[in-house]
């Protein structure tokens, strides 16, 4: 059992499969934060974007 408990720890200490995910959390954070941060003026441009985008028809 002994042997079971501490062949488990070694191979999640080496384990890095998790980390993947707090990277793409990460990163997603922060496209948010810079999106958040030009708040108004995105909005706006989008808005517009989208509009013409859709007055083409």
């Amino acid at each position: 059992m002994k042997d079971m408990v501490l062949k488990f720890l070694v191979r999640l200490k080496t384990d890095e499969r998790g980390l993947t995910a707090v990277e793409y959390a990460v990163l997603g954070a922060i496209v948010v934060g810079g999106i958040v941060a030009v708040g108004d003026a995105f909005q706006a441009d989008l808005s517009t974007a989208f509009g013409h985008l859709f007055d083409q028809t």
